[in-house]
């Protein structure tokens, strides 16, 4: 009579399974661990050197609109994914932009159409005309400024 034996495993290892009997594959966690690092290493410099715009995910409240000091509430600007949003002041806008080497192009603007008191919307007419009109834009710290072909400029401060 022939006696078969079982060999115990410890409680935490388990048989391992060969889909394939004849061929064992082992893999080591080394380099495997060291292909990750450098996979990251590398998506870390390439997200290092990739040109960032120099607007997107900034938002800015008026200072000088053509000149004037604005007093009560300033109109908003908040550049995100070539969308603007903001406040003229009274009512909410949106639209869209493109900004490349200093030159910036606003576009397709909308906003509600709510009532207020009337130098506020002229304020903000004035302003959404600006906005309309700006072809450039320079940006010095927490300042920015968007300027027209005739000389007209915004100045705005980060929010």
């Amino acid at each position: 009579m022939l006696l078969l034996r079982r060999r115990r495993l410890p409680w935490n290892r388990r048989p391992r399974l060969n889909v394939v009997p004849h061929v064992k594959l082992r893999f080591s966690r080394m380099p495997l661990a060291a292909l990750c690092t450098a996979g990251a290493l590398v998506a870390a410099a390439c997200a290092s050197t990739a040109p960032q715009a120099e607007l997107d995910g900034t938002r800015w409240s008026v200072a000088t609109l053509g000149g004037q000091t604005i007093s009560g509430p300033a109109p908003t600007i908040e550049f995100e994914n070539n969308r603007i949003v903001g406040t003229g002041g009274c009512n909410r806008y949106f639209g869209e932009y493109a900004a490349e080497n200093g030159t910036l192009i606003v576009r397709e603007v909308g906003s509600t159409e709510m009532a207020c008191a009337p130098d506020i919307m002229s304020r903000e007419a004035a302003f959404f005309a600006a906005l309309a009109a700006t072809r450039s834009y320079s940006r010095l710290g927490d300042t920015l400024l968007l300027s027209d072909g005739a000389g007209g400029t915004i100045m705005l401060r980060a929010a």
